[in-house]
C-alpha cells in the first residue's frame, strides 16, 4: 500500500529486483500510473500490477486483494505502508484530525492486513511487514494524533504475530525516521508543521536538523527502509516474528528495549 510514494516505490523495486511479482496500491491515480509505467519499463509488464485503492474503504481493500490473488495466485508478502502525517499542539488537535490519522494509520492497516492474513491462512505461510515510525515508539512533541495512531498500528502487528504464528505467518515492523527525500508526505503541510515545531526553516535546515539529531548523523533514504523490508519479507528472517527494526540513523529514545 502507498506503492506510489517514496518508501512504497523503493520497496517495490527492491522486491522486484530479486524476482518478486508486485501489486501496487495507492489512492493517487496519477502517481500510481507513473510509478507503474516506470516499473513496467524497468522490470517488464508481467511482474507488476496496480490498482487505485483507499485503504480506509473495506470494499476497495477487498477488491484489491481479490485482484492480487487473481493476477499472481495469492499474497506471499504484504507491506502496509500507506500513510499520512499531521502535526498540531495537543490543545489544537481537532477530533477531525485525530480521526483522520487513525482512519489511515490504524484502521487502514487493520483492513489491509486482515485481507492479507486471510489469504496467507489459506496458503499456510506469509510475511507481513508494517511500516511504522520512530514516533510509534518514542513520544512526539506536537504530533499526538500521528504518534498515537502509529503506536496503535505497531501493537496491531504484535497481535497479528501471535495469531499468525500457528499458520506460518510472520509479522514484523520497520520503524523509519525522517525519510524526507523522495517522500510525498514531506511535500505538504507536514514539512512546514515539523519545521515550525522545531523552530527552524522549512528548506535545507530541516534535513540538516534531522541528520544532526541522529546518533550516526546520516540521512535516512527510502532505499534504506526498503532493505529492512526485504530482510523481513525474505527467508533471511525466517525465524523472526513480532520484531521491530529501526531505520532511523540512531535514536536512543526509540530503542525498542
Amino acid at each position: 500500500t502507498g506503492g506510489a510514494g517514496g518508501i512504497g516505490a523503493a520497496t517495490a523495486a527492491r522486491l522486484m529486483s530479486d524476482g518478486a511479482c508486485v501489486f501496487l496500491l495507492d489512492r493517487d491515480k496519477d502517481a500510481l500510473e507513473d510509478t507503474l509505467s516506470g516499473f513496467q519499463q524497468r522490470f517488464g509488464k508481467d511482474v507488476v500490477r496496480s490498482l487505485v485503492c483507499d485503504v480506509t474503504s473495506e470494499d476497495q481493500v477487498s477488491a484489491a486483494f481479490d485482484a492480487c490473488a487473481l493476477a499472481f495466485g495469492g499474497c506471499d508478502i504484504f507491506v502496509a505502508n500507506a500513510g499520512i502525517a499531521s502535526s498540531a499542539p495537543f490543545p489544537e488537535t481537532t477530533l477531525t484530525l485525530w480521526k483522520k490519522n487513525f482512519d489511515v494509520l490504524a484502521e487502514g492497516y487493520f483492513l489491509t492486513a486482515r485481507a492479507a492474513f486471510k489469504l496467507m491462512q489459506i496458503q499456510g505461510e506469509g510475511s507481513i511487514v508494517f511500516i511504522g515510525s520512530k514516533n510509534g515508539v518514542a513520544a512526539a512533541n506536537g504530533a499526538a494524533a500521528y504518534a498515537s495512531a502509529k503506536a496503535a498500528a505497531n501493537h496491531l502487528a504484535r497481535c497479528l504475530a501471535l495469531e499468525g504464528a500457528p499458520h506460518g505467518i510472520r509479522v514484523n515492523i520497520v520503524n523509519p525516521d525522517a525519510v524526507i527525500k523522495g517522500s510525498r508526505i514531506w511535500d505538504g503541510d507536514w514539512r512546514k508543521e515539523r519545521a515550525s515545531a522545531h523552530g527552524i526553516d522549512t528548506g535545507t535546515e530541516l534535513e540538516e536538523h534531522y541528520r544532526k539529531r541522529s546518533m550516526l548523523q546520516r540521512d535516512v533514504l527510502p532505499e534504506d527502509v526498503a532493505e529492512a523490508v526485504y530482510f523481513f519479507a525474505s527467508d533471511l528472517s525466517a525465524k523472526s516474528t513480532g520484531n521491530m527494526l529501526n531505520v532511523d540513523a540512531g535514536n536512543a529514545q526509540a530503542f525498542p528495549r
